[in-house]
């Protein structure tokens, strides 16, 4: 049930986000051994100069900064080697696919915690 949420400036480069997200989820589900179907990602766009980096702003994700900020929601309880794979996998694609150097990436990981998921229309435990 990992979702990955995206969020970034547009971008320098011109690139297919349908797709993107569509091997996003095929190569984290491959990392950490999931069904593709169990892995969610959306992207967003922040309109022009509604991000800011100290006391900067831009209009674009660019190679040299405003990274696009990624999060990532898991259920609770999954090992260390698991989200490391999940993150890594997700850096790697992002950068690979939007030619930004994976240094100007960054993701946060989120667990849901047993009780606070509905899905399958149940409280997940």
């Amino acid at each position: 049930m990992p979702v990955i949420s995206i969020k970034s400036l547009p971008l320098e480069n011109d690139v297919n986000i349908p797709e993107i997200l569509k091997k996003l989820n095929t190569e984290t589900a491959k990392a950490i051994g999931y069904e593709t179907r169990h892995i969610w990602s959306y992207w967003e766009f922040l309109a022009p100069h509604h991000y800011s980096v100290g006391e900067n702003t831009s209009d674009k994700t660019t190679n040299e900064g405003y990274s696009p900020i990624v999060n990532v929601i898991s259920f609770e309880g999954k090992p260390k080697e698991h989200i490391e794979n999940m993150l890594k996998t997700i850096a790697r694609v992002l950068s690979s696919e939007l030619k930004i150097d994976i240094g100007n990436i960054f993701i946060t990981y989120t667990e849901a915690s047993s009780g606070r998921v509905f899905d399958g229309s149940n409280i997940v435990y």
